[in-house]
């Protein structure tokens, strides 16, 4: 496989989340800042909260269970989310900044 190929393949795993539904509106239970959170259903505010080591691992968590590019960096995805202001839900987000990345490389 090329690596073009190779990196529209993991683009297209990750933008494939896109299409699936996400519950709008909805809210995280108070304790979401806690160690049991997931980028899934952390607001920007509570990303914002979250220490450094915590962002990565909140990154890396999201990328082992959906995308299928393992070789990306955690830390690009927390350092792109860190960078993006975009309100909305942190996991669209986080599936944008997967692509941006991936289509980078």
């Amino acid at each position: 496989m090329t690596r073009r190929a190779h990196r529209l393949g993991a683009a297209a795993a990750c933008a494939v989340l896109l299409a699936m539904p996400v519950a709008r509106g909805a809210t995280a239970s108070p304790d979401a800042a806690g160690e049991d959170a997931s980028l899934l259903y952390l607001n920007r505010a509570d990303w914002q909260k979250q220490p450094a080591e915590r962002r990565v691992a909140l990154a890396a968590d999201f990328m082992r269970i959906f995308c299928t590019d393992q070789t990306m960096s955690p830390i690009s995805l927390a350092d792109c989310l860190d960078r993006d202001k975009a309100d909305g839900a942190l996991f669209e987000r986080a599936i944008a900044c997967v692509s941006a990345i991936s289509a980078g490389r």
